[in-house]
């Protein structure tokens, strides 16, 4: 460690007051911050003042998705490592318990330490690898209340957890929980619904449903006016057709998304439901629609800020250019799946969304003139044109459509183009 040489021996500490280096310390990851605490006593008294202060988030270190604080330090583990190893986790979990608001999971002996260390958890994520989650035995065993376990709980994720419907319901019991994501756990049917208190949840995440019965997930939508954000991926087919109906009593949602990744199609039963959600800012559908349902949703949605149409095919790509310029004015982030765009279309849509910073085409035959007649439409913050699913990102199918062409530009001072 820097020290100042003077004659009584101080250390930069010493000229530091408290705001200065808590200053400092934002910029350092905690997991560097955590392994300095041991250079002198001084310093860990510093580091512990530090840490006891702050929300730390515990995530998995493959974790891409999960959303933490933005006030948060977060700490990303290995799945099968917590600082180093379990003594170590032992003794950070009990001298910061306290001030961990995130937590991640995969065994019974990390679990016990974060129930008996961290009352003040406000999310907690249970993971395990090939369905094989000891945590998950242990709510079997024991069958834990977050009422009295996890007081401060408002999230509640589940990951490959070899977990029943009983157990999720005794888990809950009566929490009013604002979050609540359940992903690639086969025992589960849903029946869990008809039993747990979803008075006050705000976000239902459901993906790799195999053995879902939606009728159960239909039958608690009147218990779920609150919620504002509903990602449905890899359901049933039942599920993403009964749902349209269904959105009309969800009126508060603002997140939207519905899509399966194995599918090609998705037929959409009726647009109408999507096009009545006011508050909707993110949609992203994989339903084939068609140019009076875009039109419908982009006039109904007024507040969208970011779209994705995954299904085009049934698009018209002039008049869904025409719809976005008139209707589509505060996207912020648009894709464009296997919508048949020429030039004018995507000059169009850039010139007339002026907000944008992100737009993906997809299935769209484009010339080489186009990067510099976007660059030259461009009025607004910095956009990422994503062209790589288009005729553009092949040269040689390029050349024998137009010829020689000089070499495509592919950074201007408005637009950043990616092949």
């Amino acid at each position: 460690m820097l020290e100042v040489q003077t004659n009584n021996d101080q250390t930069i500490l010493d000229y530091l007051n408290e705001d200065c280096w808590r200053a400092v310390l934002k910029y350092v990851p905690v997991q560097d911050i955590i392994r300095t605490e041991s250079t002198s006593r001084q310093w860990q008294r510093v580091v512990l003042q530090y840490l006891q202060g702050v929300h730390i988030s515990i995530l998995c270190d493959n974790d891409k998705s999960r959303k933490t604080n933005p006030n948060a330090c977060v700490l990303k583990l290995s799945q099968s490592m917590y600082f180093l190893n379990y003594k170590s986790f032992v003794m950070w979990i009990s001298k910061l318990g306290t001030s961990v608001a995130a937590a991640y999971c995969d065994n019974l002996e990390t679990l016990i330490r974060i129930r008996e260390n961290c009352p003040n958890l406000e999310s907690l994520t249970l993971h395990s690898l090939h369905n094989q989650c000891s945590c998950c035995g242990l709510l079997e065993r024991f069958p834990y209340n977050l009422n009295m376990d996890f007081p401060c709980l408002q999230g509640l994720y589940f990951y490959s957890c070899n977990i029943s419907d009983s157990c999720i319901t005794n888990f809950i019991a009566d929490k009013a929980l604002e979050e609540l994501e359940i992903c690639n756990c086969q025992r589960v049917t849903g029946d869990f619904f008809n039993t747990i208190n979803l008075s006050n949840v705000k976000s239902l995440a459901l993906e790799s449903f195999d053995d879902l019965d939606s009728e159960h997930l239909f039958s608690a939508v009147e218990r779920l006016v609150e919620l504002k954000k509903l990602v449905l991926n890899l359901m049933p087919e039942d599920t993403f057709k009964g749902i349209q109906v269904l959105l009309d009593m969800m009126p508060k949602l603002e997140y939207l998304e519905i899509y399966d990744e194995k599918l090609e199609t998705m037929p959409c039963y009726d647009y109408k439901p999507l096009s009545r959600l006011s508050c909707l800012k993110h949609l992203d559908v994989q339903y084939q629609l068609s140019d009076e349902a875009a039109e419908a949703i982009l006039r109904g949605c007024k507040d969208l800020r970011t779209l994705e149409f995954r299904n085009c095919e049934d698009m018209n790509g002039n008049f869904v250019a025409e719809a976005l310029c008139r209707w589509g004015t505060r996207l912020r982030s648009l894709s464009l799946m296997a919508l048949d765009l020429d030039d004018d279309d995507v000059v169009a849509i850039i010139s007339g969304c002026p907000e944008l910073t992100r737009l993906l085409v997809t299935g769209a035959w484009l010339s080489p003139r186009l990067p510099a007649r976007a660059a030259a439409a461009r009025r607004g913050p910095r956009l990422l044109l994503d062209l790589a699913g288009t005729s553009l990102s092949d040269p040689k199918e390029t050349k024998d459509l137009y010829g020689d062409y000089e070499p495509l530009k592919l950074e201007y001072e408005e637009l950043i183009i990616e092949l």
